[in-house]
C-alpha cells in the first residue's frame, strides 16, 4: 500500500490585500501570519468575509524518509481559485480551478531535513470568468486550501487513475487504467476485485473475481500510458438505492522489485433513458429528488464531518428522497463515496460562469472534464448537467446560434467523456439536445393550483416542443420538473441561539445586486414584523417559523401530488433539500433540523404513496364529496391493497369511516369515482380532515389525508343588518342572504365594486363601504387606490411569499392565520402594494411605486409578503374615512359566492364585524 501524509492541521495564514508577497519573497517565509486549520476556508474568519485578492498558506514538514527510488508527490484535493506553489522556496508549480484535484511532482533535491511548504492563493473579486456557482452571487464566496492536501509516496511506475464502466447485460466491466511515471520498464497489474466493506456493514462475499494484466493493450501519451481490459464478471451484485452493493478493485502494479497499490470503489448498475422514463437496471426509475445546494451554517462550503454526511443522507431518504441534485457545485468526494454506501442517487452539475468569453469557456470546460474523471467511478451519479438555465450564456441561448452549436458540442463531448450516464445540456430552461427535457417552475398552492395544472398539461405534457431551441424538437425523454418549491421561514430565534445569541453574517445578504431586494434579505423580518398588521395576525417569531413552514408543507403536498397524478412525467427535484442562508425553501432548516410536518413528508413524497383528488376543498353539508384515488406503488412484491379511509369532522373522529379492497398492478394506478362521501351536517362551518390509510395485510404500507371545510347554508333573519348593493355584480345581490335597503342612506352597509365620489362622500359623513375590489386596475373608480397585480404564471418570487389573516376578524369561521386550503379559488389576484416593486414586461423591468405609508392609515386585516416580510401589500384593509369607514379587500369573493361556501361566510362575517348590531344565523 502506499504511503500517504495528511498535511491538514496546522498551517500559517497572511492575507496580501496589496500583492506585495511574491516582491517580498514570502516564499521564502511568511512574517507576521497567524494559525489557522486546514481545510481552510478564510470567509469563516468574520474579519474576511468580504476579502477577494492573495492570501499565503505555509507549513513545516519534518524530514520525509522514502523507500528506495519511490517519489513523493505533492496532491491537493481543492484550493479555490488559483494556486502557486513553493516547495523549501523553490517555485514548482501553479493550478487554477477550485473544485477539482491536482498534484506536483517533489523532486528528490528539493528534500531536506526541515522542509517548507509555502502556497499562493488568489481568489479574485472580479469572478465572471471562473466557474464560480453560486459563491458570491447568491450566497458566501469560497476562498482558500478548502480540501485536503496530501504528500503521496509513489514508485517509479504507478496506478494515476482506473475507471471501471459496467455492462450489468453482458456481466462484464470495462476497466481503463491511467500509468504514470517510468514507461521503460517491464510491469503487470494484479487485480481483485471483491466486495466493499468497512465494518458496520457487511455483504457476504458470493463472488471475488482476480486476474493478471500485462503491458500489452496501451496508449501512450506523454508521461501517461492507458491500458484498456474488459473482464467477465458473472453474478456480480447490481448497484441500487434499495440495495446499494459496493465493491472494490485493488490493483496492485508490479515493476521489477517494486510494487505499488491502487484502489477503488464501483457499483455494478446501468443508466438509460427510453419512452419518456429513466431505467435504471433495466427497471423504470421515478425521480424524486431534491436540490442539494451544499452550503453549511459553520463550514459554509464543506461538510464538518462525514458523520454530518450520513446523518444528511439518511435523513434526505427517510423523507422519501431517492436522488439530490447537487446544484453548481463539485460535490465533496467523502459526500459522493457516501451517496454510494447508502443508496442516495447524484445528479451533478459543474459550477457556471458568468462572462460569455473563450477564456471562460475554456475553464469551464477543463472544469468539467475533471469532475467526470475525478467521479466517474461513483454508481450514485447518475446525471451529468451542463449548464444550469443558461447561467454562463447569458441568458440568450433561444436565439444565439453559435451558443446553441457550443452547447451540442459540449454536449458531444461530455457523451464522449462519459457514455455511461445521462446528460442535460441545459438544466430547466431551452434545450439543444439532452437525454432529461426538464423545467424549472415555482408555483405556490392553494393560489395556482388551476394555473399549475395547466402548466403541467399544457405546456409540460403536451408541448414538450417549446422547450427547445427554434428549430429543434423534443424527442421522447423523460420529463422532469427539476426545480419547483415553496418557503418556509426559519425561526429566527433558534437560529441567533445556534449563533450565541448574534444574527449570522449572511443575515446580511452575501448576494450580488440581483438579491438585494427587501425580501431576499433576513434584516427586513426585523424591520416588518411589527408592521402591516404582522405581529397581529401571527404572535412572535416562533409563530411565524411554524406557520409559515405549515404553508410551505400544505403548498409542496399538492405541487408534488398533481405531478405523481401524471403518469406521463418522470420526476421531479424539488427546491431544495435544506435552507442556504437566506433562501429558505428548505424541507429542513440551515441547520440541518427538519421543519414542521417532517414526519407527514413520507407520505406524498415515499416510494409507495396513497393520493386522493376530492375536487373541492370546501364543501355543503349534504353535498356528494366524489373521490378519485390515486395509488403509486414502486414495490413488486405488492400489489392487493385494502383502503381505510375516514372522515374526521369538527373535534369528532372517524364520523364516517369505510374501506375498499384495490388491486395495483402497475406503479401508476387511477381509480376514477373510487369514493362518494355525503358530507354529514354541520351547525356551523367547522374544519375536517379525510383520511386515508393503504394496507397490505396486517401492515400499514402509506397514509395521506386531505384538509376541507364543511359549511352550513347562512340563514340571515329579519333584524338583521340593512345592505346596499352600489354597482355590484347581480350575482352577488342575488346570492347573498341579506336584507335590501332601497337606499345607501337607509342601509348599515353598503357593498360596492365601485369606490367613486358618491361612496367616498358617503363614507366621509359615517358610512360604511365594503369595497369589492377583486378586479383591481381594471376597476373604473378605484377611490385613491392603485393595485398590484400578482404574477400569475411560473414565478419564483411568489413562491417566496404568504399570505397571513387576522383571524379574530372571522371568530367562528373555519380560517388559519396562514391562509390553507379554506381560501382556495378566493386568494386574490391584486393586492394593495405597501412596498415599490417590480414589474416585467418585454424583458424590461419597470420599477412601480407602492404606498409605504399607508399601513400607518389603516388596519391590516389580511395581508401578504414575500420571503423576509418584504414586498408587503395589503389583500384586507380597514380604513376610518371621514366620519365613516371602508373596508377594501381583493379576495375574489364575487366571483364565487355560491359555488365556495367560504365566500359567503367570509362575506357576511365582514358585514357582521361592520354592522352596529350582530347577525344572528342559524
Amino acid at each position: 500500500m502506499y504511503r500517504e501524509i495528511d498535511l491538514s492541521g496546522k498551517w500559517n495564514f497572511r492575507t496580501d490585500p496589496l500583492n506585495i508577497g511574491e516582491k517580498e519573497g514570502w516564499n521564502e517565509g511568511i512574517e507576521s501570519a497567524e494559525e489557522v486549520r486546514v481545510p481552510h476556508i478564510w470567509q469563516q474568519d468574520d474579519r474576511f468575509l468580504n476579502y477577494s485578492g492573495a492570501a499565503w498558506y505555509e507549513k513545516t514538514i519534518p524530514q520525509l524518509n522514502k523507500k528506495g527510488d519511490n517519489t513523493f508527490y505533492l496532491h491537493f484535493e481543492a484550493v479555490d481559485y488559483q494556486c502557486r506553489v513553493w516547495w523549501n522556496g523553490i517555485y514548482i508549480g501553479t493550478h487554477e480551478g477550485g473544485f477539482t484535484p491536482f498534484s506536483f511532482k517533489i523532486d528528490d533535491g528539493l528534500l531536506k531535513e526541515t522542509n517548507k511548504l509555502t502556497v499562493r492563493v488568489y481568489d479574485p473579486a472580479d469572478n465572471g470568468e471562473i466557474p464560480i456557482g453560486k459563491q458570491g452571487s447568491w450566497y458566501t464566496r469560497v476562498s482558500g486550501i478548502w480540501q485536503g492536501v496530501y504528500l503521496k509516496e509513489r514508485s517509479s511506475v504507478f496506478v494515476s487513475n482506473a475507471f471501471v464502466t459496467p455492462d450489468i447485460d453482458q456481466e462484464t466491466l470495462d476497466l481503463t487504467i491511467d500509468m504514470s511515471g517510468q514507461q521503460d520498464q517491464a510491469w503487470n497489474i494484479d487485480y481483485v476485485i471483491r466486495p466493499h466493506s468497512i465494518g458496520e456493514a457487511t455483504w457476504e462475499a458470493d463472488e471475488i473475481y482476480d486476474g493478471t494484466f500485462s503491458c500489452s493493450s496501451l496508449q501512450s501519451t506523454g508521461d501517461l500510458t492507458r491500458l484498456k481490459e474488459t473482464i467477465a464478471v458473472p453474478k456480480m451484485a447490481k448497484w441500487s438505492p434499495e440495495s446499494p452493493y459496493l465493491y472494490e478493485l485493488e490493483l496492485k502494479v508490479k515493476a521489477g522489485s517494486e510494487e505499488g497499490e491502487f484502489r477503488t470503489t464501483f457499483g455494478f448498475r446501468k443508466v438509460e433513458q427510453k419512452n419518456g422514463k429513466i431505467y435504471l437496471n433495466n427497471k423504470p426509475l421515478y425521480i424524486r429528488g431534491a436540490l442539494d445546494q451544499a452550503f453549511y451554517p459553520d463550514t459554509i462550503y464543506r461538510a464538518p464531518s462525514q458523520q454530518f454526511i450520513k446523518k444528511e443522507i439518511t435523513l434526505a431518504k427517510e423523507m422519501g428522497f431517492n436522488l439530490l441534485r447537487k446544484h453548481i457545485k463539485v460535490e465533496l468526494p467523502e459526500y459522493l463515496y457516501w451517496a454510494d454506501r447508502l443508496g442516495m442517487l447524484i445528479w451533478a452539475e459543474h459550477p457556471n460562469y458568468v462572462k460569455w468569453t473563450e477564456i471562460a469557456r475554456n475553464r469551464f470546460e477543463t472544469g468539467m472534464k475533471e469532475m467526470i474523471e475525478r467521479d466517474y467511478n461513483h454508481p450514485s451519479i447518475i446525471i451529468w448537467s451542463v449548464y444550469n438555465e443558461e447561467w454562463g450564456l447569458e441568458w440568450d441561448l433561444e436565439f444565439d446560434k453559435e451558443k446553441q452549436a457550443h452547447v451540442l458540442e459540449l454536449f458531444e463531448k461530455v457523451k464522449g467523456w462519459d457514455p455511461s450516464r445521462l446528460i442535460c445540456d441545459n438544466s430547466g430552461w431551452s434545450h439543444v439536445k439532452t437525454d432529461v427535457n426538464d423545467y424549472h417552475r415555482y408555483f405556490v398552492l392553494p393560489e395556482q393550483l388551476d394555473q399549475w395544472e395547466e402548466d403541467l398539461d399544457d405546456l409540460i405534457i403536451n408541448n414538450a416542443d417549446k422547450n427547445f431551441v427554434a428549430g429543434k424538437s423534443a424527442g421522447n425523454e423523460p420529463k422532469i420538473i427539476s426545480e419547483f418549491g415553496v418557503w418556509g421561514l426559519p425561526n429566527v430565534n433558534k437560529l441567533k441561539e445556534y449563533y450565541q445569541g448574534k444574527e449570522p453574517w449572511w443575515f446580511a445578504n452575501q448576494g450580488e445586486q440581483t438579491h438585494q431586494d427587501d425580501y431576499k434579505k433576513p434584516y427586513t423580518l426585523y424591520e416588518n414584523f411589527e408592521r402591516f398588521g404582522i405581529s397581529k395576525a401571527i404572535g412572535d417569531f416562533d409563530r411565524l417559523a411554524e406557520l409559515s413552514q405549515k404553508r410551505m408543507l400544505r403548498a409542496v403536498k399538492a405541487l408534488i401530488e398533481e405531478m405523481r397524478k401524471r403518469p406521463e412525467i418522470g420526476g421531479y427535484v424539488v427546491t431544495e433539500f435544506s435552507d442556504i442562508e437566506w433562501e429558505t425553501n428548505g424541507w429542513i432548516d440551515f441547520l440541518r433540523e427538519p421543519k414542521v410536518g417532517f414526519e407527514k413528508l413520507i407520505q406524498f413524497n415515499g416510494a409507495t404513496c396513497i393520493m386522493v383528488d376530492v375536487g373541492e376543498h370546501n364543501v355543503w353539508s349534504k353535498d356528494v364529496l366524489e373521490c378519485e384515488v390515486y395509488i403509486i406503488n414502486e414495490q413488486d412484491d405488492l400489489n392487493n391493497f385494502t383502503v381505510k379511509w375516514s372522515l374526521d369532522v369538527g373535534g369528532v373522529k372517524e364520523a364516517v369511516s369505510g374501506e375498499m379492497v384495490m388491486k395495483a398492478d402497475a406503479i401508476y394506478n387511477r381509480y376514477p369515482h373510487a369514493l362518494s362521501i355525503v358530507v354529514p351536517e354541520v351547525e356551523e362551518p367547522t374544519f375536517s380532515k379525510l383520511n386515508f390509510e393503504l394496507w397490505s395485510g396486517n401492515k400499514k404500507i402509506a397514509e395521506n389525508e386531505e384538509e376541507l371545510t364543511i359549511s352550513n347554508k347562512v340563514l340571515v333573519k329579519e333584524e338583521g343588518p340593512s345592505v346596499f348593493f352600489h354597482h355590484v355584480d347581480t350575482k352577488l345581490i342575488e346570492s347573498l342572504p341579506v336584507s335590501f335597503a332601497v337606499s345607501k342612506e337607509e342601509a348599515d352597509i353598503v357593498l360596492t365594486e365601485r369606490l367613486d365620489e358618491e361612496m367616498l362622500r358617503f363614507a366621509s359623513n359615517g358610512g360604511k363601504v365594503v369595497f369589492l375590489a377583486e378586479k383591481g386596475d381594471a376597476l373604473s373608480k378605484k377611490g385613491e387606490f392603485t393595485f398590484r397585480k400578482l404574477d400569475l404564471g411560473e414565478s419564483w418570487a411568489r413562491a417566496s411569499s404568504m399570505n397571513y389573516l387576522d383571524t379574530t376578524w372571522f371568530e367562528g369561521l373555519p380560517v388559519q392565520t396562514e391562509m390553507g386550503w379554506e381560501f382556495e379559488r378566493l386568494f386574490p389576484d391584486f393586492i394593495i402594494p405597501f412596498a415599490d416593486y417590480k414589474k416585467s414586461n418585454n424583458n424590461r423591468t419597470i420599477h412601480m411605486f407602492g404606498n409605504p405609508g399607508l399601513d400607518h392609515q389603516c388596519e391590516v386585516i389580511a395581508g401578504y409578503f414575500q420571503g423576509w416580510l418584504g414586498q408587503n401589500g395589503g389583500i384586507m384593509i380597514k380604513q376610518d374615512y371621514g366620519k365613516g369607514s371602508i373596508v377594501t379587500t381583493t379576495m375574489k369573493l364575487i366571483e364565487h359566492i355560491g359555488d365556495q361556501p367560504l365566500a359567503e361566510h367570509v362575506l357576511m362575517m365582514m358585514i357582521k364585524k361592520l354592522s352596529p348590531e350582530r347577525v344572528k344565523t342559524n
